[in-house]
């Protein structure tokens, strides 16, 4: 089987054939294939050889399991819970892991510098009416200026409902979000207001601090310094889980804020 296999792989390199169309045709002859090992377990235990037979049992379940999973995704576009393959992903290495071990991928680096993890937390940040205007048209400023990338962090349908398999109600089209391109800290009124936009000379106010990790702004203020970390843009079209597949939502823009702190 496994020459088959190789053999196929072989003569189909030379045509540009479609990746899903192959994986489906993989997972047909593995699946027939598998029902030989089944045999030979079968034989084994048959002839006193109960080890050996149980273990060829035991590899037959576990590939019928990564056949059925592969018949879900190819034929159907849709996940289960019962599904390891995220998890293995994440321990062998997957495509991610891959774009930043070849160089390809550069990491992001907030304008506003580097802060180490343990000195940042993160802040509510919400927006009135006024404001959320302003950040409207910032968005549709970001998008004529090809800054948006609303591909869903090129997630495939799998990938996005496991992302929502996490507890996440909606995975939204900029996943995992947009940075801004200039943002400041500003102290009003006994409390604190963001600024941002495309550049310094548009920058409007785009919403106020309403808590800083657990605590309320003011008392925030009383015991910490607070810098801003960073601020990125979430929300807009998205997609969230329905009784069978992904159904489109839309919900409005709004800002994801991390602020470091040092004691007073």
């Amino acid at each position: 089987m496994l020459s088959i296999l190789d053999l196929l792989n072989h003569y189909l390199g030379f045509f540009n054939v479609n990746a899903r169309w192959k994986g489906q045709m993989y997972t047909i002859l593995a699946g027939i294939g598998n029902f030989y090992i089944l045999y030979l377990a079968v034989r084994h235990i048959q002839n006193g050889a109960y080890l050996r037979g149980v273990l060829l049992a035991l590899g037959f379940l576990f590939i019928l399991y990564c056949v059925i999973l592969n018949i879900i995704y190819y034929y159907t576009q849709k996940t289960v819970k019962w599904d390891i393959s995220p998890k293995l992903e994440k321990v062998l290495g997957g495509p991610q892991a891959a774009k930043t071990t070849d160089g390809q991928a550069m990491p992001y680096v907030p304008a506003n510098g580097l802060y180490d993890k343990q000195q940042v937390l993160p802040a509510t940040a919400v927006s009135d009416d006024d404001m959320a205007a302003e950040l409207n048209k910032v968005v549709d400023q970001l998008r004529e200026g090809g800054l948006i990338n609303e591909n869903y962090g090129g997630l495939s349908e799998k990938e996005q409902l496991a992302f929502l398999a996490t507890g996440q109600q909606t995975i939204f089209a900029n996943h995992p979000g947009t940075p801004l391109p200039y943002f400041r800290l500003e102290e009003e009124r006994g409390g604190l207001s963001i600024y941002g936009g495309m550049n310094e000379m548009l920058a409007s106010r785009l919403a106020r601090i309403q808590t800083v990790g657990l605590q309320p702004v003011d008392l925030a203020l009383e015991s910490y310094n607070l810098y801003i970390a960073s601020v990125v843009v979430t929300g807009g079209p998205g997609k969230a889980r329905g009784r069978h597949d992904l159904m489109p939502v839309e919900k409005p823009y709004e800002l994801a804020v991390e602020l470091a702190y040092t004691k007073k």
